[in-house]
């Protein structure tokens, strides 16, 4: 039977600790999805920081971490001394996943730039592993996601990363989003991959390339969430919407002069998005707003597909 627990990016609602909390108690949910905590992101702690000024709010509200929204990968296959810095967080953030009883970081597999990301595959790898190496026996595993333009950015590439690696510290979460906006159709992606997969975040895109509440776009969630409970996930779907764009963006691109012309993807994809939500083009949309369509939409989703272990 599945199990599912409902995680977020609750920093798209806030970048406020305590408003990420206060929308996680409100949902009646339990899970955090760290990433930008008080104008810091999650990477810029020290365990020590982490202890002090972080930890005493999650715990007094009971809320945990279903992976950590780490930056690390997000760099150039070239940048020696960027990565060389991004190991130095990442050595923290392994600390903090086990202060937390949290089993997921989620990384990344490098911008490979002007290059055909083939000629990158070696590195890749090698600076994976030495990810795997600061891992060591902790039990942490490290939890790739398709970013576009890095270099599991499609399927085909994830999975060549994947063998390579061989290794169980290295795991896939999946993001159609991010495939369709790499001209990769979601649904393929998915049966790829689904067998190697242990994590998901909930994004949508429409076909304009601009991201939409989730059931609206193009990211064959029925499809997706149906396989899930079929194959009985055990796991977490977290909740990436990306907020920012619609409601921050909408009212300048339906009034901006010419701006329908020359972000034609973004207007077509806001109206889009108010006639699926039942939004007055002019009307003001708060992030949190746009994060409760998300939430909500899912778990119409779940229900639709038979989802009953609430």
């Amino acid at each position: 039977m599945a199990e599912i627990a409902i995680s977020g990016f609750y920093d798209e609602v806030n970048g406020a600790l305590s408003a990420q909390i206060a929308t996680i108690k409100e949902l009646g949910e339990h899970y955090l999805c760290p990433r930008n905590i008080d104008g810091k992101n999650i990477a810029d702690f020290t365990l020590e920081e982490f202890e002090k000024s972080v930890y005493p709010t999650l715990k007094e509200n009971g809320v945990k971490f279903s992976s950590i929204g780490s930056p690390i990968g997000k760099v150039g296959i070239d940048d020696e001394e960027g990565f060389k810095e991004q190991k130095k967080k990442f050595a923290e953030l392994v600390k903090i996943a086990l202060f937390m009883d949290c089993k997921y970081i989620r990384v990344f597999s490098f911008y490979y730039g002007d290059k055909d990301p083939e000629e990158c595959f070696d590195k890749v790898v090698k600076r994976t592993r030495e990810l795997l190496d600061i891992i060591g026996e902790s039990g942490v595993v490290l939890l790739h996601e398709n970013e576009k333009k890095i270099y599991g950015d499609v399927p085909e590439r994830v999975l060549k990363l994947y063998r390579a690696v061989n290794d169980k510290r290295f795991a896939l979460a999946f993001d159609a989003s991010n495939y369709i906006q790499c001209g990769v159709d979601p649904k393929a992606a998915f049966d790829m991959l689904k067998d190697l997969t242990v994590y998901y975040h909930i994004k949508d895109c429409s076909e304009f390339g601009v991201e939409v509440p989730v059931g609206t776009g193009k990211g064959d969630y029925d499809y997706i969430i149906g396989e899930l409970i079929r194959r009985d996930y055990r796991g977490f779907l977290t909740l990436e919407p990306h907020t920012f764009k619609y409601s921050m963006m909408k009212l300048p691109v339906y009034l901006v002069p010419f701006a329908p012309i020359f972000m034609k993807n973004y207007f077509k994809a806001f109206r889009l998005i108010d006639k699926a939500m039942g939004v007055k083009a002019l009307k003001c949309v708060s992030r949190k707003q746009v994060f409760l369509w998300q939430y909500h939409n899912l778990k119409k989703i779940l229900s639709k597909a038979g989802y009953q272990n609430e």
